[in-house]
């Protein structure tokens, strides 16, 4: 399906729940600007090359807009429309001061050497350079893209602007004013959710076994860290082909593989299997960390798990929530269990404004205490109301929008 269809639905759903103005209902429904760009870039053999670049702002009525970019082949405007509506609930339900955008460029990273990457990072930051900025729209890493790339369009923008100011851009390196616990960020907050919710089920993880569906820098720390809790990965997958080993995956190997090869296609530690046949792998946990829409209507009536952990955006589409409610299946949502990315891109604004760093330990603590925090708050909805985790994570947020607006007064409008 359209991924903006499946985001508009989830959106539909909640705003029938949340205690609305009508006005609101209309302003979130589609994003504030849609911007496109078409940009050359001179390759390394002197072709010219155009590539088409997205920037979807949807809102920022809690302050600058924030949001990934993807460098995707398979990217299209619909799915970033879709994802900078996410951004938008995202950053409100974990009271952070941003509101929610998207962007990103339609291209094969794989098929360009390393200058030319550069070359067309820092032109994508040169053309958009009047639609971001710290107190504006400040993109961070995603799908395709790194905090080197972060690195090289900072600079262009601190170089357009004659200044040393970093906070434009997050996810850079840390010697370019990027955060410690950075990179785990999103890793670290799906299990923090997951170690939130065994908590209040009195579900122990050490021993449980789990398949993860992506294994890029989410998935490989999400993977490290489930370890340490004692935890077993008995199958895992990603664009390239899918494994199981029911004696359990040596993650840390696996990670120094993907490292290198950038994928686990030529990994050996598992007896491979098809998409389908992989997300009927019995398990406890399950954690799409990937892309989105991959469990439909017929994986999902195969799912064997007690849990699913969304550190993907919209993994599952309306059908596949609803067969897992009926399968007794429990979901953690995305928009809150891989929200520990964006919460620390804010830790690095944070820090960026105030030329003030801290150590990797208080990161991941402050960290831990705001997913805690909302984890908490959405649970308890969940039960109150008996509804799902993801409406009630979707009535806290929207309610929290509804509520700025009716503050703002009636010149918002």
């Amino acid at each position: 399906m359209n991924l903006y269809d499946l985001a508009s639905q989830q959106l539909d759903q909640a705003m029938e729940m949340a205690n609305l103005e009508e006005g609101i209902k209309t302003i979130l429904l589609q994003p504030r600007n849609e911007i496109m760009i078409n940009f050359p870039v001179k390759m390394d053999n002197g072709e010219i090359k155009l590539f088409k670049s997205y920037r979807v702002q949807h809102n920022n009525i809690l302050g600058p807009f924030k949001g990934g970019l993807r460098f995707s082949d398979d990217i299209y405007l619909d799915e970033i429309k879709s994802l900078a509506l996410w951004m938008t609930l995202k950053t409100s339900l974990q009271k952070l001061p941003f509101g929610g955008a998207k962007g990103g460029i339609k291209m094969d990273v794989s098929e360009y050497t390393e200058s030319e990457l550069e070359r067309i990072s820092r032109t994508y930051c040169r053309y958009f350079s009047r639609q971001i900025g710290r107190d504006i729209d400040i993109p961070a890493p995603d799908m395709g893209t790194n905090s080197k790339i972060m690195n090289w369009m900072s600079d262009t923008y601190q170089k357009l602007g004659h200044a040393h100011k970093h906070g434009a851009f997050t996810g850079k390196s840390v010697e370019l004013g990027g955060s410690q616990g950075r990179e785990e960020a999103t890793g670290y907050g799906v299990v923090c959710c997951l170690r939130n919710w065994a908590k209040k089920n009195n579900y122990s993880l050490q021993g449980k076994t789990y398949i993860i569906q992506g294994f890029g820098n989410v998935g490989s720390n999400t993977s490290l860290l489930l370890t340490k809790l004692g935890m077993i990965c008995v199958g895992v997958g990603d664009h390239t082909k899918y494994l199981v080993n029911q004696e359990g995956f040596n993650v840390y190997k696996l990670k120094e593989h993907v490292i290198e090869k950038k994928n686990i296609s030529e990994y050996e530690g598992g007896q491979e299997v098809s998409p389908d046949d992989f997300f009927k792998i019995q398990c406890n946990i399950l954690i799409p960390a990937a892309c989105e829409l991959v469990i439909l209507k017929d994986r999902a009536e195969n799912l064997n798990c007690d849990l699913i952990v969304e550190a993907a955006n919209g993994p599952l589409d309306l059908e596949a929530d609803e067969i897992c409610k009926t399968s007794n299946i429990e979901i953690i949502p995305d928009i809150l269990a891989n929200s520990g990315g964006v919460i620390v891109s804010y830790y690095e604004w944070l820090q960026n404004k105030r030329c003030e760093y801290h150590e990797k330990e208080i990161i991941l603590e402050m960290l831990e205490k705001r997913m805690s925090n909302t984890f908490e708050s959405v649970y308890d909805i969940s039960k109150r109301k008996n509804i799902s985790m993801r409406m009630a994570s979707y009535i806290l947020s929207l309610e929290h929008l509804n509520k700025v607006y009716k503050l703002k007064g009636n010149g918002i409008i």
